[in-house]
């Protein structure tokens, strides 16, 4: 992935407000940032694009986020990190806490600037190493956020 590529991020959330909130954060830190509402649009997004990161909500009409989790699975998609973005305790997605495709889980309401450092640290962390298995833990606005983000192979 060249350095282009993982500072690319595709932000998908059917909440115009949020996803904008999202997009103008991340554009501040100097990340390509492209857009979906759905998972349909994200995928079809996915496909054309390589992305250093995904921040992805859950609850969306069309397809949410667990059906673009599992379109991910498939061969012929590629596997960014993942940062899904919830709202209140949903265990399904804990469920989906794989180390290698869900690099953070990030409870709504979030501090946007706390979640975009975390989407640049783990962008730059996927540019220089594969994921591997260390944990790094930290607090976005009174909720945890647990950032599975510097897994390095040895």
């Amino acid at each position: 992935m060249n350095a282009e590529q993982q500072k690319r991020v595709l932000v998908v959330d059917d909440d115009p407000v949020i996803r904008q909130l999202l997009v103008t954060t991340l554009e501040r830190h100097s990340l390509t940032v492209d857009e979906a509402s759905d998972g349909l649009a994200a995928l079809a997004l996915i496909k054309e694009h390589h992305y250093g990161v995904i921040l992805l909500d859950l609850m969306m009409p069309v397809l949410d986020g667990f059906g673009v989790l599992d379109a991910l699975d498939g061969p012929s998609m590629a596997s960014p990190p993942v940062v899904l973005v919830i709202t209140g305790a949903d265990r399904r997605a804990i469920d989906h806490l794989d180390p290698q495709r869900i690099h953070g889980i990030v409870r709504k309401p979030f501090d946007p600037e706390e979640l975009a450092s975390v989407v640049v640290a783990c962008a730059e962390i996927r540019g220089r190493n594969a994921f591997g298995t260390m944990a790094i833990a930290t607090v976005i606005a009174g909720s945890p956020l647990l950032a599975l983000l510097d897994h390095i192979s040895r």
